[in-house]
């Protein structure tokens, strides 16, 4: 597989990865707690079906004989795999409690920054792409994310909407940790497990996806099991057949996004492929757009806007331009 067309994957990855989480906003009142668990219960039938099709091919040896034969290994993805589902439950336990504008600044800026230190440590930076370029990326993702949030600020002021969104400091540090420490799991899975040349001792995309989305699946069923051991919820009015559809597509889009974004990664290095899926955050603003969020904001709103979308095309760009 080539460098350009590995990037191009990953480019539609990121539409995928900033697509999934549109699907809640579909689910009406049924507990979001419950429709992720849902969702990962999901992909890990999307991704162990994947395995059974293109096992062969994909993983000449065998999937159960490359667990076997890396014992170890298997054991710390899963973990990641288990921290990453906990984290992603957590996220939205406190995006509910201070308010989509702020989280969205301190997740995504914390998320980059862990990413990338993650990935630039445990899996190591590729010849011809140093760090400086890594990082300026990075900070042009993490401008692009802020700039956008501001032009939601802006938006909100001229259409006179006045959203009380709590922003207690230890509830914007936990939201810091989460996603510094906790979805940093998911970096380090791939930047341990994938095998690439600069991992040898890895093993094949689809068996460390395989075992991330287990890991997943576990971490945040657990989380939904104590959530509602507290308090029961209710299920809505929403239809069964709605509901498992909407989990699907999230499914499809977040895991089976998330098993090409390993297929692609080791070809330009997991580092590279970790700030260039963090361009992901260009999509939700572009589906914001699309869903008619901005719909009567001014110029100032629609210029911030614009400003931090071309933002993310210069990150991915320039390190687009570096690694091909």
């Amino acid at each position: 597989m080539s460098t350009q067309m590995a990037i191009a994957g990953i480019i539609f990855v990121t539409f995928l990865w900033g697509s999934w989480f549109q699907t809640v906003k579909h689910i009406e009142s049924f507990p979001v707690h419950a429709f992720i668990s849902m969702m990962y219960g999901i992909s890990v039938v999307i991704v162990w079906l994947s395995i059974g099709l293109t096992g062969r091919s994909m993983i000449p040896e065998g999937v159960f004989h490359e667990i076997k034969n890396n014992v170890s290994l298997t054991v710390s993805v899963l973990v990641c795999g288990l921290v990453f589902g906990i984290a992603m439950q957590l996220h939205l336990t406190v995006v509910k409690r201070i308010g989509l504008i702020l989280s969205t600044s301190v997740s995504a800026t914390c998320a980059i920054l862990g990413g990338t230190i993650v990935s630039a440590i445990f899996a190591g930076v590729p010849e011809g792409v140093s760090v400086s370029i890594l990082f300026i990326a990075s900070v042009l993702l993490i401008l692009a994310t802020i700039t956008c949030q501001y032009a939601g600020i802006c938006r909100d002021r001229e259409k006179q909407k006045n959203e009380k969104e709590k922003s207690r400091m230890q509830d914007v540090l936990l939201l810091a940790f989460i996603n510094l420490i906790l979805m940093s799991s998911y970096p380090l899975a791939n930047s341990i497990g994938l095998r690439s040349e600069l991992n040898p001792e890895g093993v094949s995309a689809l068996t460390n996806m395989g075992i991330l989305v287990a890991g997943a699946c576990l971490g945040s069923s657990f989380f939904t099991f104590l959530s509602f051991s507290r308090k029961k919820p209710e299920r809505g009015s929403i239809s069964m057949r709605k509901l498992f559809f909407l989990a699907a597509a999230a499914a499809f889009c977040h895991f089976g996004g998330n098993v090409l974004h390993a297929v692609f990664a080791p070809v330009v290095s997991v580092a590279v492929a970790t700030v260039l899926g963090n361009s992901y955050h260009c999509w939700s603003y572009i589906w914001g757009i699309l869903y008619g969020e901005f719909k009567g904001a001014g110029r100032r709103s629609y210029l911030f806007l614009l400003t931090g979308i071309l933002l993310f095309v210069a990150g991915v760009v320039l390190l687009s331009f570096h690694t091909v």
